[in-house]
């Protein structure tokens, strides 16, 4: 594979990997590989402990140190914290993942 289908998401809340679902739509061909190359050099074997993520998804779910940001616009949250229909809009560099959270929730 050269490429990514899509993503699975993530926040910290209260110091732990919270599930967000997964997005995989929003990519272009172009993303799609550049996402894969930025992936391949934080891969791990280690799986981080991920609240709320279904076990199907812990078992597809190919693994990488929990530090990129993936900017996402969504309809909605769903009462389990969920994003809705997820669209991907590109990578940040902007602030560390561990000031990542739901908007309008705080981190804490």
């Amino acid at each position: 594979m050269d490429n990514v289908r899509g993503l699975f998401l993530a926040t910290y809340e209260e110091g732990q990997l919270t599930y967000r679902g997964g997005v995989g739509t929003g990519f272009t061909d172009k993303t799609r590989r550049e996402v894969w190359e930025v992936l391949q050099l934080i891969q791990t074997d280690e799986q981080p402990p991920v609240v709320g993520m279904p076990r199907p998804e812990m078992r597809a779910a190919r693994w990488v140190a929990p530090r990129l940001l993936a900017e996402v616009e969504y309809t909605e949250i769903t009462p389990d914290g969920v994003l809705r229909h997820p669209s991907f809009k590109g990578l940040r560099e902007d602030k560390p993942a561990l000031e990542v959270h739901l908007e309008g929730r705080p981190n804490g």
